[in-house]
């Protein structure tokens, strides 16, 4: 008699949720935003560049070509960077030079 009681509770349990749910008497809507304290919105990306693929493949090419340009330039940067140093130093001991 106990598992009877018990499934018949659970049945009546399940319908009586049902009937509030269907009727809006709950709602279970998720909000559209939700806004957390102290979090700064992402910055937008700014997709107009982004060169149009045809398919997964050619998206793939793309990207690896981008990462090769990007490669390309920080390597072109350290040895402007190197460059720049050198110079400077040149200059330290010039002015060193020419100021005793």
């Amino acid at each position: 008699m106990p598992k009877r009681n018990l499934s018949m509770s659970c049945l009546v349990i399940a319908s009586l949720c049902s009937a509030l749910i269907s009727t809006g008497c709950v709602n279970l809507k998720a909000p559209d935003n939700v806004h957390i304290a102290n979090r700064h919105e992402p910055r937008r990306v700014d997709s107009s560049r982004a060169p149009s693929t045809r398919n997964h493949e050619d998206a793939r090419q793309k990207l690896a070509e981008a990462y090769e340009r990007n490669r390309y330039l920080e390597d072109k940067v350290r040895r402007l960077e190197e460059d720049k140093r050198e110079l400077k130093d040149e200059l330290d001991e010039l002015k060193d030079k020419y100021d005793d």
